[in-house]
Protein backbone atom coordinates (compact mmCIF):
# COMPACT_ATOMS: atom_id res chain seq x y z
CA UNK A 1 0.00 0.00 0.00
CA UNK A 2 1.25 3.47 -0.90
CA UNK A 3 0.66 6.53 1.24
CA UNK A 4 0.47 9.96 -0.40
CA UNK A 5 1.90 12.88 1.57
CA UNK A 6 1.16 16.49 0.69
CA UNK A 7 4.12 18.69 1.67
CA UNK A 8 3.53 22.43 1.84
CA UNK A 9 4.78 25.60 3.50
CA UNK A 10 5.58 29.24 2.80
CA UNK A 11 8.35 30.51 0.54
CA UNK A 12 11.85 29.45 1.68
CA UNK A 13 10.41 26.94 4.15
CA UNK A 14 12.59 24.21 2.65
CA UNK A 15 9.83 22.03 1.21
CA UNK A 16 11.59 21.41 -2.12
CA UNK A 17 14.81 20.39 -0.40
CA UNK A 18 12.98 18.10 2.03
CA UNK A 19 11.03 16.42 -0.79
CA UNK A 20 14.19 16.01 -2.87
CA UNK A 21 16.18 14.46 -0.01
CA UNK A 22 13.41 12.10 1.08
CA UNK A 23 12.91 10.96 -2.54
CA UNK A 24 16.43 9.47 -2.38
CA UNK A 25 15.27 6.91 0.18
CA UNK A 26 14.24 3.42 -0.96
CA UNK A 27 10.51 3.25 -1.68
CA UNK A 28 10.10 7.06 -1.70
CA UNK A 29 9.27 9.32 -4.65
CA UNK A 30 8.42 13.02 -4.97
CA UNK A 31 6.50 15.17 -7.46
CA UNK A 32 6.59 18.99 -7.55
CA UNK A 33 3.01 19.94 -8.37
CA UNK A 34 3.93 23.48 -9.41
CA UNK A 35 6.09 22.07 -12.24
CA UNK A 36 3.11 20.21 -13.71
CA UNK A 37 1.77 23.57 -14.90
CA UNK A 38 4.67 23.77 -17.35
CA UNK A 39 3.58 20.45 -18.84
CA UNK A 40 -0.01 21.51 -19.48
CA UNK A 41 1.14 24.81 -21.03
CA UNK A 42 3.39 23.12 -23.59
CA UNK A 43 2.77 23.99 -27.26
CA UNK A 44 0.23 21.73 -28.92
CA UNK A 45 -1.44 20.61 -25.69
CA UNK A 46 -5.23 21.05 -25.35
CA UNK A 47 -4.70 23.72 -22.68
CA UNK A 48 -2.22 25.60 -24.87
CA UNK A 49 -4.61 25.56 -27.83
CA UNK A 50 -7.56 26.76 -25.75
CA UNK A 51 -5.58 29.61 -24.16
CA UNK A 52 -4.20 30.83 -27.47
CA UNK A 53 -7.68 30.68 -29.02
CA UNK A 54 -9.14 32.66 -26.12
CA UNK A 55 -6.40 35.22 -25.41
CA UNK A 56 -4.87 35.47 -28.87
CA UNK A 57 -1.26 35.20 -30.13
CA UNK A 58 -0.22 38.18 -28.01
CA UNK A 59 0.43 35.82 -25.08
CA UNK A 60 3.12 33.92 -27.02
CA UNK A 61 6.90 34.30 -27.07
CA UNK A 62 8.72 34.44 -30.39
CA UNK A 63 9.34 30.69 -30.20
CA UNK A 64 5.66 29.91 -29.81
CA UNK A 65 5.64 29.12 -26.08
CA UNK A 66 3.13 30.80 -23.78
CA UNK A 67 4.67 33.78 -22.00
CA UNK A 68 3.22 33.32 -18.51
CA UNK A 69 4.26 36.85 -17.52
CA UNK A 70 2.21 38.36 -20.35
CA UNK A 71 -0.67 36.03 -19.52
CA UNK A 72 -0.47 37.07 -15.87
CA UNK A 73 -0.63 40.77 -16.79
CA UNK A 74 -3.97 40.07 -18.47
CA UNK A 75 -5.65 37.80 -15.94
CA UNK A 76 -4.67 39.63 -12.77
CA UNK A 77 -6.45 42.74 -14.06
CA UNK A 78 -9.67 40.89 -14.87
CA UNK A 79 -11.32 38.42 -12.49
CA UNK A 80 -13.39 36.88 -15.30
CA UNK A 81 -10.24 36.13 -17.31
CA UNK A 82 -8.52 34.77 -14.21
CA UNK A 83 -11.46 32.44 -13.61
CA UNK A 84 -11.30 31.26 -17.23
CA UNK A 85 -7.58 30.54 -16.85
CA UNK A 86 -8.09 28.61 -13.60
CA UNK A 87 -10.96 26.56 -15.01
CA UNK A 88 -8.84 25.72 -18.06
CA UNK A 89 -5.52 24.90 -16.40
CA UNK A 90 -6.30 23.34 -13.01
CA UNK A 91 -8.42 20.38 -14.18
CA UNK A 92 -5.59 19.44 -16.54
CA UNK A 93 -3.05 19.62 -13.71
CA UNK A 94 -5.30 17.51 -11.46
CA UNK A 95 -5.80 14.91 -14.21
CA UNK A 96 -2.05 14.71 -14.82
CA UNK A 97 -1.42 14.45 -11.09
CA UNK A 98 -3.83 11.52 -10.82
CA UNK A 99 -1.96 9.77 -13.65
CA UNK A 100 1.37 10.25 -11.88
CA UNK A 101 0.00 9.00 -8.56
CA UNK A 102 -1.28 5.84 -10.24
CA UNK A 103 2.05 5.41 -12.04
CA UNK A 104 3.90 5.45 -8.72
CA UNK A 105 1.37 3.06 -7.20
CA UNK A 106 1.99 0.58 -10.01
CA UNK A 107 5.75 0.95 -9.54
CA UNK A 108 5.39 -0.18 -5.94
CA UNK A 109 6.30 3.17 -4.38
CA UNK A 110 5.65 3.12 -0.65
CA UNK A 111 5.64 6.87 0.03
CA UNK A 112 4.77 9.50 -2.58
CA UNK A 113 5.42 13.12 -1.62
CA UNK A 114 3.44 15.75 -3.52
CA UNK A 115 5.06 19.12 -2.91
CA UNK A 116 3.39 22.47 -3.60
CA UNK A 117 3.19 25.97 -2.18
CA UNK A 118 -0.61 26.32 -2.23
CA UNK A 119 -1.99 22.96 -1.07
CA UNK A 120 -4.01 24.55 1.71
CA UNK A 121 -5.17 27.71 -0.06
CA UNK A 122 -6.23 26.58 -3.52
CA UNK A 123 -9.82 25.46 -4.04
CA UNK A 124 -8.56 23.48 -7.02
CA UNK A 125 -6.50 21.08 -4.91
CA UNK A 126 -8.23 17.74 -4.58
CA UNK A 127 -7.83 16.90 -0.89
CA UNK A 128 -8.88 13.29 -1.47
CA UNK A 129 -5.59 12.70 -3.33
CA UNK A 130 -3.67 12.99 -0.06
CA UNK A 131 -3.60 10.66 2.91
CA UNK A 132 -1.84 13.30 5.02
CA UNK A 133 -0.74 16.92 4.59
CA UNK A 134 2.42 18.10 6.34
CA UNK A 135 3.18 21.82 6.55
CA UNK A 136 6.60 23.32 7.24
CA UNK A 137 6.63 26.42 9.42
CA UNK A 138 9.58 28.83 9.55
CA UNK A 139 10.14 31.88 11.74
CA UNK A 140 10.00 35.15 9.80
CA UNK A 141 13.61 36.19 10.52
CA UNK A 142 14.94 32.86 9.29
CA UNK A 143 12.61 32.97 6.29
CA UNK A 144 13.92 36.42 5.35
CA UNK A 145 17.53 35.31 5.76
CA UNK A 146 17.04 32.24 3.56
CA UNK A 147 15.20 34.16 0.87
CA UNK A 148 17.77 36.95 0.70
CA UNK A 149 20.62 34.43 0.54
CA UNK A 150 18.89 32.17 -2.00
CA UNK A 151 17.61 34.80 -4.44
CA UNK A 152 19.99 37.71 -3.78
CA UNK A 153 17.20 40.03 -2.64
CA UNK A 154 17.26 43.17 -0.54
CA UNK A 155 15.48 43.14 2.81
CA UNK A 156 12.55 45.07 1.32
CA UNK A 157 12.29 42.80 -1.72
CA UNK A 158 12.34 39.70 0.47
CA UNK A 159 9.65 41.10 2.77
CA UNK A 160 7.40 41.93 -0.20
CA UNK A 161 7.81 38.47 -1.68
CA UNK A 162 7.03 36.76 1.62
CA UNK A 163 3.94 38.91 2.06
CA UNK A 164 2.75 38.12 -1.48
CA UNK A 165 3.20 34.37 -1.07
CA UNK A 166 2.42 33.89 2.59
CA UNK A 167 0.05 30.94 3.16
CA UNK A 168 -3.31 32.04 4.54
CA UNK A 169 -3.38 29.32 7.15
CA UNK A 170 -1.70 26.08 8.15
CA UNK A 171 -4.81 24.91 9.99
CA UNK A 172 -5.76 22.52 7.19
CA UNK A 173 -2.55 20.52 7.68
CA UNK A 174 -2.62 17.23 9.53
CA UNK A 175 0.85 17.95 10.95
CA UNK A 176 2.94 21.12 11.29
CA UNK A 177 6.73 20.77 11.48
CA UNK A 178 8.95 23.52 12.82
CA UNK A 179 11.50 24.01 10.03
CA UNK A 180 13.60 26.97 11.23
CA UNK A 181 16.62 24.79 12.02
CA UNK A 182 19.23 23.28 9.73
CA UNK A 183 17.87 21.59 6.58
CA UNK A 184 19.09 18.16 7.64
CA UNK A 185 17.18 18.52 10.92
CA UNK A 186 13.96 19.26 9.05
CA UNK A 187 14.53 16.31 6.70
CA UNK A 188 15.03 14.08 9.74
CA UNK A 189 11.87 15.38 11.44
CA UNK A 190 9.69 14.85 8.39
CA UNK A 191 11.28 11.45 7.76
CA UNK A 192 10.55 10.33 11.32
CA UNK A 193 6.95 11.51 11.07
CA UNK A 194 6.42 9.64 7.81
CA UNK A 195 7.99 6.52 9.31
CA UNK A 196 5.48 6.69 12.17
CA UNK A 197 2.62 7.11 9.68
CA UNK A 198 3.85 4.08 7.76
CA UNK A 199 3.96 2.16 11.00
CA UNK A 200 0.33 2.79 11.88
CA UNK A 201 -1.02 2.57 8.33
CA UNK A 202 -3.79 4.68 6.80
CA UNK A 203 -6.47 5.74 9.24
Amino acid sequence: MMIVIGLTGGIASGKSLVARELAKRPGFAAIEIDRLAWEVYRPGSPVYNRLVEHFGPGILRSGGEIDRKKLGEIVFKDRTELQFLSETVHPAITARLRELVERERRRGTKVLILEAAVLLESRHVERALFDYIIALKVGQEEQLRRLRERDGLSQEEAELRIKAQEPESLQGADYIIEASGRPEETVAKVGELIASLLGKGIE
